[in-house]
């Protein structure tokens, strides 16, 4: 007697080949977009034992990607970005500038001491701006009236000066200034011309006093920049002046405001303004 022949069961199940042959493929193809975004040695060697493991079942363990100099150049590796430092930079540069600023101030409280006399007279003012140390000096404490020629009464205020510059390292520009007041003569055709004589004469004192020439800097100015109105005959006798300015390595640009600085004993500073620093007109 025949055997009954039992009837096959449908496999419902047989998608999970397909799908899993999709998936396969998929994964295959977004690994090789995703290799071709950068064009790297290290990354087709990470690729192709990918490809390998995946499709052959072969076990692989990651390796470490190297990113090449260039197509085909020495493979290096990969190299992360330093830490932010500008925070510390800042820290440093900001203890140096607050230490040259402290220099810069014991260098004005000692030319202040040692022009007692003719700061507590009026005819000498030191003040510390963003652009150095200043020493004004009144022009009847130099020279005659139209006169660039250095009277008696120079060589002991330039001397005290002089003997402080030449133990510092900065550069010293020497400013000369007028009032407006035109002056034409034989030696001198203009206000201009009597402000760079009278710097080149304290540059010249300077000089002979044992100051580097090569830290001195002549500028003449003329009457183009007051530090009072010329209406007055006392405006017009602040704007007639010299100023030796201590140049600071680190001086901004900018507005020109600074910090008077009295001997011990005097009367409390007080914000002035000064000239800056430039270049000379000679």
């Amino acid at each position: 007697m025949p055997r009954k022949r039992h009837e096959e069961h449908e496999n419902h199940e047989r998608w999970l080949v397909s799908y899993a042959d999709f998936i396969t493929l998929l994964f295959a193809f977004f690994v090789v977009m995703y290799s071709i975004s950068s064009v790297n040695e290290g990354k087709y060697k990470v690729l192709s034992k990918t490809l390998v493991a995946a499709f052959t079942g072969q076990p692989t363990r990651a390796m470490p990607v190297e990113a090449a100099d260039g197509v085909g150049g020495r493979p290096r590796l990969v190299q992360l970005p330093p830490l932010p430092t500008a925070g510390v930079q800042s820290s440093g540069a900001r203890s140096a500038h607050d230490a040259l600023r402290q220099r810069l101030a014991q260098i004005a409280r000692t030319l202040a001491e040692r022009l007692r006399d003719q700061v507590r007279a009026g005819q000498v003012q030191v003040r510390l701006t963003p652009q150095g140390v200043v020493i004004d000096i009144h022009d009847n404490v130099l020279f005659a009236s139209g006169s660039a020629q250095l009277g008696a009464g120079a060589q002991g205020v330039l001397h005290e000066i002089a003997d402080e510059l030449v133990r510092l390292p900065y550069q010293f520009q020497v400013n000369g200034y007028t009032d407006d007041k035109p002056i034409h003569n034989a030696q001198f055709s203009s206000n201009w011309a009597l402000s760079v004589m009278r710097s080149l004469s304290v540059v010249n004192m300077l000089i002979s006093q044992g100051v580097s020439p090569q830290q001195l800097v002549a500028a003449g100015y003329g009457q183009y920049h007051p530090v009072a109105a010329n209406t007055t005959p006392e405006g017009r006798a602040a704007n007639r002046r010299v100023s030796i300015v201590i140049v600071s390595p680190d001086q901004p640009t900018g507005a020109d405001r600074g910090v008077v600085v009295a001997p011990a004993g005097a009367g409390a500073s007080g914000a002035a303004s000064s000239p800056r620093p430039s270049t000379p007109a000679s």
